[in-house]
């Protein structure tokens, strides 16, 4: 009879938070740079439990950003996974100044498609 040894499993839970850990400090790089282009394309393939947990870890106003980079049924999926106080400090910091220049910023055309992808709830929020 061959067992699992323990540490197999911590090593595995441990490889994946490594993971996570590693998108994470991506993701806040390339939205520190404003590639929000690279920022969606590196989370087009993660699974929203992950998702949620690096929009956990970042500041505040990059949550909000990061946020908005998902299609609306990522949206949806990725904000039944975070923390409620993470859900709240989203929501409030979506009407944040910051983000609204940034999307002020965008083109119109830009603009018009982040808003199609949001939750109506939220869009209602920043209009």
């Amino acid at each position: 009879m061959t067992e699992n040894p323990p540490s197999s499993s911590r090593q595995q839970n441990a490889s994946r938070q490594e993971l996570v850990e590693l998108g994470r400090s991506q993701l806040e790089a390339l939205l520190q740079q404003e590639n929000f282009q690279g920022a969606k394309a590196l989370l087009v393939p993660v699974q929203p439990v992950d998702i949620a947990q690096a929009i956990e870890g970042l500041p505040k106003a990059m949550q909000a950003i990061a946020f908005r980079l998902l299609s609306k049924q990522e949206a949806i999926e990725v904000y039944g996974y975070l923390d409620s106080s993470v859900q709240q400090s989203l929501i409030a910091e979506l009407r944040h100044q910051k983000v609204l220049d940034i999307v002020e910023q965008m083109s119109p055309d830009d603009r018009a498609r982040l808003f199609d992808e949001l939750p109506a709830k939220i869009v209602r929020r920043l209009l």
